[in-house]
């Protein structure tokens, strides 16, 4: 609706100020050309910052979220679907079918770029769920009031008490089926040139103990998505590889879960690379 609602806009400028000139020459032409795509830019730019604006100005960072708010999720999609539109992102996806039917879940996949979570959060877009997310990711301007508001959990790997205090919250959540959780068992985006690093197990001991639906994803793609920002398009991968549901698991201890969880992302890792 946003793109529409500015593409009007910008034709109607386009015309009027095309009006003024004669068309005898190509250049004129080329003129146009710019200058519609210009306006229509700075249609998009000045939408989506008034209207982000205006969305959060309620929002409080200092109340803690006692429940998952559904609307703002919505609004953080709508937002999400912009931004990666206009970075060029095109999403090639599979798997959903994969995803508990009767059950909210944790869903568990490798990190190597910010806009991770930008196209799980597109893809999972019909499903309630929220990201442990690292608390920098709360200072960016409208997005971190966004999802502070949704019910994210903001983690400051220096502090642990705050750190135990949102884990809870987000298990509480998990429990009473509320929303599924996000996290990516890595703890930091990958920048090296190995598949995966180390696990954490603190997602799979959360699943163990609320009895919940493993859900191991895979994502790439989305390291190259800095390069030639704005100027060209980039295909994403994202796939659900496969669900593990309580009775899959509950005889194997964490560490075997994480490992297992390991072994299934980095072999599907290095079926894409091949492929």
């Amino acid at each position: 609706m946003v793109k529409i609602f500015a593409l009007l806009i910008s034709i109607i400028l386009a015309t009027l100020t095309s009006l003024s000139f004669e068309f005898s020459s190509p250049i004129i032409y080329i003129l146009v050309g710019v200058a519609f795509v210009i306006v229509y830019i700075v249609a998009i730019v000045t939408i989506f910052f008034v209207s982000a604006t205006i969305m959060t100005i309620p929002v409080n960072k200092k109340e803690v979220p006692a429940h998952y708010n559904r609307f703002y999720q919505k609004v953080f999609v709508f937002y999400d679907r912009i931004v990666l539109s206009t970075f060029g992102v095109k999403i090639k996806a599979q798997g959903i079918e994969k995803l508990p039917k009767d059950s909210n879940f944790i869903i568990v996949g490798n990190h190597i770029s910010n806009v991770d979570p930008l196209v799980t959060n597109m893809y999972l877009k019909d499903y309630p769920f929220i990201f442990a997310s690292k608390k920098s990711l709360f200072n960016v301007p409208f997005f971190g009031k966004m999802i502070h508001k949704i019910g994210y959990l903001r983690l400051n790997r220096d502090n642990y008490v705050h750190d135990l205090k949102e884990l809870e919250r987000g298990y509480r959540w998990l429990k009473r089926d509320e929303c599924s959780l996000a996290i990516y068992p890595e703890g930091t985006r990958n920048k090296t040139d190995q598949n995966l690093l180390p696990f954490k197990d603190t997602c799979f001991k959360f699943a163990m103990s609320a009895k919940k639906p493993i859900v191991i994803s895979v994502i790439s793609g989305t390291k190259e998505v800095n390069d030639m920002l704005l100027l060209k398009r980039h295909i994403v991968h994202y796939e659900i590889i496969k669900t593990l549901n309580y009775d899959d698991y509950k005889d194997m201890t964490v560490e075997e879960v994480s490992q297992y969880v390991y072994q299934t992302i980095e072999k599907r890792l290095i079926e894409l690379k091949n492929s």
